[in-house]
């Protein structure tokens, strides 16, 4: 199989840019040179390089600029507010995932109790998650 236009993986110079400025930029550029290095080998250093980069940034919440992750900023909003919810985990902070960071934050010793609740409105069914008691002074 030939190409007759020119691969769009950028030059060595704007790989080492994207890996230091551009977080969203890492992931994509390795998802094109993991294809690019099948079909050219020269590519496969760039890419590693691209892949361990993107593996650094997978759970260390860097789409968030604050500093935290997203497990970090669940524990300061239980702490403070008391309670969240899959919603306003979304809407607040772009949690997709609320269930599963609670799951992490429960398998790391943090006591996250599970409250079913029922919309006064809708009458649909969600969660609502709190702290027990003994963590919310500490």
């Amino acid at each position: 199989m030939t190409r007759s236009s020119p691969r769009p993986y950028p030059p060595r110079v704007r790989l080492v840019r994207v890996i230091t400025d551009d977080h969203d930029g890492v992931f994509d550029l390795a998802e094109r040179l993991c294809v690019h290095a099948v079909e050219d080998p020269v590519l496969l250093p760039e890419y590693l390089e691209a892949q361990r980069k993107a593996k650094s940034l997978e759970h260390s919440g860097w789409k968030r600029k604050t500093g935290m992750t997203q497990n970090q900023i669940i524990m300061k909003h239980l702490k403070k507010a008391g309670s969240i919810t899959v919603r306003e985990a979304m809407v607040e902070y772009s949690i997709q995932s609320l269930t599963k960071r609670v799951q992490e934050l429960r398998e790391s010793g943090n006591h996250i109790m599970s409250h079913v609740k029922y919309h006064p409105v809708t009458s649909q069914k969600y969660v609502r998650y709190t702290l027990k008691e003994e963590m919310m002074s500490s």
